[in-house]
């Protein structure tokens, strides 16, 4: 289940825009919460040694961070005088995804937000982004921001995968729908859900084999809810193709899907669903973690 009542949102160090933040705002048109804004700095100017003298590093710094908080504040002080509660935070942090992860378990919030781009091949072959990391690494929902703005009524989309072919833990797919009837009409958007499956030629079923039993393990899960018929997609695709035909089709604005962290190997050569998902769409991504998922960042 999620609840909106602590939300942290990373802000991007000297960028006009901040999508991120405007998703959030939009929530905050329904639901009343704490807002963190969280900047993670670094820079390789003043890494000791680089180009000044390490005496000059603790000052330089602190410096550096003055001016990035007094950003967040500037942001902070009109969303205050909306009535809003919002803390700021400045942080030196490298890699930048561990210290979000951890702000976000200091400040216990049920929502963290990034905004999140189109990556290069090499970044997808070394998961080398924060938005990728946090994917692996972030316990509580992780909402990755596009630059696209949601419609006056959005479409939310949960993928659920019943037949559990990729080892996804069974109460997953139940929490990523409970999440979507929360959030669809806190975004006052409708729920759509969708299942997709696409079988190797080598598997040795056959097609009309494949279609029945996917059929039957959807429409099964579905019983446990009340989704409109015309709000349910079975796709014999890949899910990432699969998604980009219904975002085309439905106009999509989030798609709500799972995640499970594997090891960086598996990782680095198969790559996620989530992560190849978040190149294909210009949907938002809300991603959920099971309930016993323990970040690889706080497990100590």
């Amino acid at each position: 289940m999620i609840t909106l009542d602590k939300v942290l949102v990373v802000i991007e160090p000297g960028n006009e825009q901040q999508p991120a933040l405007d998703k959030v705002l939009h929530l905050a048109k329904k639901v009343e919460f704490d807002l963190l804004l969280v900047a993670c700095d670094y820079t390789q100017y003043l890494v000791e040694g680089y180009y000044f003298d390490a005496i000059d590093i603790p000052r330089l710094r602190q410096e550096y961070l003055a001016e990035r908080k007094q950003s967040l504040e500037a942001l902070a002080e009109p969303l205050r005088k909306q009535g809003l509660n919002v803390e700021t935070l400045a942080l030196w942090a490298h890699p930048g995804y561990e210290a979000i992860v951890r702000e976000a378990v200091r400040f216990g919030a049920d929502l963290v937000v990034h905004h999140a781009r189109r990556h290069g091949a090499l970044s997808r072959m070394f998961l080398s982004n924060d938005d990728w990391q946090l994917v692996r690494c972030c316990p509580m929902p992780l909402l990755l921001a596009k630059d696209r703005l949601w419609k006056e009524h959005p479409a939310v989309m949960v993928a659920v995968d019943p037949m559990h072919g990729r080892a996804k833990p069974q109460g997953l797919d139940h929490k990523l729908v409970e999440v979507g009837q929360i959030v669809a009409p806190i975004m006052d958007g409708d729920l759509f859900v969708m299942h997709s499956y696409s079988e190797l030629p080598l598997s040795g079923k056959y097609l009309k084999q494949a279609k029945a039993e996917h059929e039957s393990a959807f429409q099964t899960f579905l019983e446990d809810f009340d989704i409109p018929e015309s709000q349910q997609h079975l796709l014999a695709e890949a899910p990432e193709f699969a998604l980009r035909q219904l975002e085309t089709d439905l106009s999509l604005d989030l798609v709500i899907m799972g995640a499970i962290s594997r090891n960086i190997i598996s990782d680095i050569f198969i790559g996620s669903t989530t992560e190849k998902v978040l190149d294909y769409l210009e949907s938002d991504i809300l991603v959920i973690k099971p309930d016993d998922f323990v970040s690889p960042v706080v497990q100590d």
